[in-house]
């Protein structure tokens, strides 16, 4: 099983970063102020505490459709639709079940562990970058990405040290406009477009995604906070089933 959670998740979720770790230790100090205004470009302080449920959607230019729950503090649950293939992830803090190939199975901890690293790229407001790396380094040179002049950084994944990443930040709008880590399966890259204001919560609204296996262009249609949503949603089911309904 392990990696295909990452995998999948990663091509149902990816939009920027969110925390669902926890670690303390140094980083480079101009790094750190990179971050800090990253985090502040995607949603103030003040805007991120108040969001207490959020649900994103997503279409792919594949045909695929993806939607993302988030209840405080750490239910998320991601179901992608995509006909026969269709799949749901959820997790509640240390656990987890997902819906494959027809069948409600309970995560493995190393299942837990590549969800948390896709997680990394679908709760944007709750950032954290200096949770999420460590040993970041900010690189001397900076490079054009994505139509913006971008400071560089280099970092290592807290939760997977043999996972290296690099994200490109924004010299002028201190937004994320591309993010890339390698592991042992291949290099994945997201690109950052068309960024847009939503209720104080800053999103790109178009994305594309390269890994070892293709490409593919993601857009976001929806994004709400503070709906309801039932914690219902996030509980293991004894059957599942789309057609049926997902509780």
């Amino acid at each position: 099983m392990k990696h295909q959670i990452c995998r999948i998740a990663l091509a149902a979720a990816a939009v920027t970063a969110g925390v669902f770790l926890s670690a303390c230790g140094p980083s480079n100090d101009s790094a750190d102020s990179v971050f800090d205004a990253a985090e502040d470009a995607i949603a103030a302080d003040a805007t991120a505490s108040n969001i207490k449920t959020a649900q994103f959607e997503y279409e792919f230019g594949d045909g695929k459709t993806s939607t993302i729950r988030f209840l405080a503090p750490d239910n998320v649950r991601i179901d992608v639709l995509d006909g026969e293939n269709s799949a749901a992830f959820c997790m509640n803090g240390s656990t987890g079940w997902m819906y494959l190939r027809g069948d409600v199975l309970d995560m493995t901890k190393d299942d837990i562990m590549e969800m948390r690293g896709a997680l990394l790229q679908t709760i944007p407001f709750r950032a954290d970058f200096q949770e999420i790396f460590t040993d970041a380094r900010l690189l001397e040179e900076t490079e054009d990405v994505c139509g913006e002049e971008c400071k560089v950084i280099s970092a290592t994944f807290r939760i997977e040290p043999a996972v290296k990443a690099k994200l490109w930040i924004g010299k002028d709008t201190d937004l994320l406009r591309q993010f890339e880590f390698a592991g042992e399966e291949g290099v994945y890259t997201m690109q950052y477009f068309d960024y847009c204001d939503f209720d104080g919560v800053t999103l790109p609204s178009e994305m594309f995604r390269f890994t070892p296996e293709g490409s593919a262009k993601l857009s976001l249609v929806s994004f709400e906070t503070n709906t309801d949503i039932p914690e219902s949603v996030f509980r293991k089911p004894e059957k599942f089933s789309y057609t049926e309904g997902e509780e």
